[in-house]
């Protein structure tokens, strides 16, 4: 069975500017097993998180630590863990050059009979990312503490324990990450595979030169126990279509068209504590967008959206549409207009 030789701390890549909008995609789209996803239970969970985060005047994403230290701590869990999935989408981005990270898809979406069926041996990751030509599982970890100056037990345990999944699957590429959450800021290891040459003999991103195989190899079945990868891969693909159709379902209806298709969704209060202004959108489309076009989009209506006393923040990927809007109340639905930017 595969374990970590050893893990090797190195020098950050500093500050990496986030997203909080871009940040809440994964949790925005996660499944919620048998039942069908609610767009206005998913609309308060997304507004929950955000209460608990502020951007400081200096444009730093920092946690309300004492507004989260009063909580309890299932919903202290819930917090600590989103915000840690919405961080590895954004260092996957980061790291991976940003236009080739493409949509999320959760490894929650398996359902029971297939999860029994799904190779036993490790832990499943959290996340699978869609990039240029190839597949990256993301395992993440949230936590409200200060960042250990070594590394500790805890992140390599959580490495032995995801390898075997990895092995089982083709070697396949795999991410860690490690979130610290302060009043100060968000602090985030990256755990992944070393440099050739190096001490650690793992291959966790699947780049060029690794031991495990090229970008555009894909995994394979490595037991007759098993359910074949690529299907269960499809079917964890498929899941993003589920929630997002469900989404739509359950939405508002709404006058407003993006890119030309129609969009359901509704507003919430972006600060459920202490009632500061600002405000979070979530909708859907009626068809998906393509990937420039929605990034094209979101981009203009941040632009004019933004001004003084207002920032927009706003998110068009496949059928998914988020928006958040500081310094503005109630449903300003005048600032997803789509047409008045065209």
């Amino acid at each position: 069975m595969p374990v970590v030789d050893d893990i090797a701390r190195q020098s950050g890549v500093g500050p990496v500017d986030v997203d909080l909008v871009r940040a809440l995609e994964v949790n925005a789209l996660a499944p919620s097993g048998r039942n069908a996803v609610k767009h206005g239970t998913r609309l308060l969970e997304l507004a929950l998180i955000t209460s608990y985060l502020r951007t400081t005047a200096a444009d730093v994403l920092v946690l309300r630590a004492d507004d989260y230290g009063s909580g309890s701590r299932r919903i202290k869990s819930f917090v600590s863990e989103a915000v840690g999935l919405g961080m590895l989408t954004e260092l996957v981005r980061h790291l991976e050059g940003g236009s080739e990270v493409g949509p999320l898809y959760d490894f929650d979406a398996l359902p029971a009979a297939l999860t029994g069926r799904f190779r036993r041996r490790g832990v499943r990751p959290d996340l699978l990312f869609a990039l240029d030509r190839r597949r990256l599982a993301g395992e993440s970890r949230g936590r409200t503490e200060r960042r250990p100056v070594r590394v500790t037990k805890q992140p390599r345990d959580r490495l032995n324990e995801l390898l075997p999944w990895a092995e089982a699957h083709g070697g396949h590429p795999l991410v860690m990450t490690w979130c610290y959450l302060s009043g100060t800021g968000i602090t985030v290891d990256v755990y992944r595979e070393a440099d050739p040459g190096a001490r650690l003999a793992l291959d966790l991103t699947g780049r060029p030169g690794g031991s495990r195989g090229t970008r555009d190899e894909w995994p394979r079945d490595r037991g007759p126990d098993d359910v074949g990868t690529e299907y269960l891969f499809d079917h964890v693909l498929a899941t993003r279509a589920r929630v997002e159709a469900q989404l739509y379902r359950s939405a508002p209806r709404t006058d407003l068209r993006v890119a030309g298709r129609s969009l359901r969704g509704g507003w919430a209060p972006a600060d459920l504590i202490a009632d500061e202004r600002g405000v979070l959108f979530l909708g859907v489309l009626d068809r998906a967008v393509d990937p420039d076009a929605g990034a094209r989009i979101a981009a203009g209506l941040a632009d004019r959206g933004t001004d003084d006393e207002v920032r927009l923040s706003v998110l068009v990927r496949e059928r998914l549409v988020l928006a958040l809007a500081s310094g503005r109340t109630g449903q300003p639905w005048d600032l997803l207009d789509d047409q008045a930017s065209s």
